[in-house]
């Protein structure tokens, strides 16, 4: 009961999201004015490296190694590849278009794990999830809208945005299929493992010397990256899911700051229109998460007496 109250802080919980949502924003600032100059998957190879680094010396400084073992490659390989895509996708698109863009399309990923949900996993979706499925593909059409011509580079980077969201989906939809519990530590440790793996197959269409300059942001969008994962994992610890998530959508503002101050991007109106129809989505999506968990369970049936 002790253990159960220390671990029940909301207040620390939130204040954790909140960091990991703007270390999440400053690994992405870094990918971005990196920009074409270093390939993504050298950045990806490097933010591996450091991932792996960080995660080795954390399970030894705290005695548990053990995590680093798991007995599930199959599944740790099915989330971990999809996880990737999403990661490429990722840092490709915000080198590509407006960092706020970015964002607001990758919030329509709570709607792919709806679909996919029912598709692969057989959940039923109701009047709630059709009616934020419904916005949220509104809102997905008013921002493309100004891209469905095709006449700009731009439109790549949309698809390729789009792409981002939908992997990350699929990535969640095998951790939901994942047999038995792991780790937090475990799932993003082979997830490192892969990412790194794989991008550095890349090396053989062509790697950069980086600049000073450019080690430093390769270092850092590292750094941002696995402490915010690790962050992130802590602050749903301390605070139930349906008060954490929501903060996600914080990284609009982050992103309309960061994009505003070091690129002068303003969003097009497509996106503050659209934007907000995806968010609503989401949300709604969560709120209905909430409601289900809060229904009690049905009472047992009671056992007919002994004769």
């Amino acid at each position: 009961m002790h253990a159960a109250a220390s671990l029940h802080r909301p207040i620390l919980g939130i204040a954790l999201k909140l960091v990991s949502v703007v270390l999440f924003a400053g690994m992405t600032l870094c990918v971005k004015l990196l920009g074409p100059a270093v390939p993504v998957g050298q950045t990806i190879f490097v933010r591996g490296v450091v991932s792996i680094a960080l995660l080795a010396a954390l399970t030894w400084y705290t005695n548990q190694l053990y995590l680093l073992k798991t007995s599930n490659l199959r599944s740790h390989a099915l989330r971990s590849l999809s996880g990737s895509v999403s990661m490429y996708c990722l840092f490709s698109a915000v080198t590509m278009i407006p960092l706020a863009d970015v964002t607001a399309i990758s919030f329509t990923s709570p709607m792919f794990i709806t679909l996919l949900a029912m598709v692969f996993l057989g959940e039923k979706i109701h009047r709630f999830r059709w009616t934020a499925l419904a916005l949220g593909f509104i809102g997905v059409l008013i921002m493309l809208g100004p891209h469905l011509t095709f006449a700009d580079g731009a439109s790549l980077g949309v698809l390729v945005a789009l792409g981002a969201a939908m992997f990350s989906a699929v990535a969640m939809i095998f951790l939901r299929m994942m047999s038995g519990g792991e780790h937090a530590i475990t799932i993003t440790f082979y997830f490192s493992l892969t990412f790194m793996v794989l991008s550095a197959l890349t090396a053989f269409s062509g790697w950069v010397v980086p600049t000073p300059i450019q080690w430093l942001l390769i270092l850092l969008a590292g750094l941002f990256g696995v402490i915010g994962q690790i962050v992130m994992t802590y602050s749903y610890r301390y605070a139930p899911a349906s008060t954490i998530a929501p903060l996600d959508y914080s990284n609009m503002i982050m992103s309309v700051i960061l994009g505003y101050v070091f690129f002068a991007e303003i969003p097009s109106a497509s996106v503050w229109i659209g934007a907000p129809l995806v968010v609503a989505g989401g949300l709604i999506i969560l709120w209905r998460e909430y409601q289900l968990k809060k229904r009690p369970s049905p009472p047992a049936p009671e056992s007919a007496p002994e004769a």
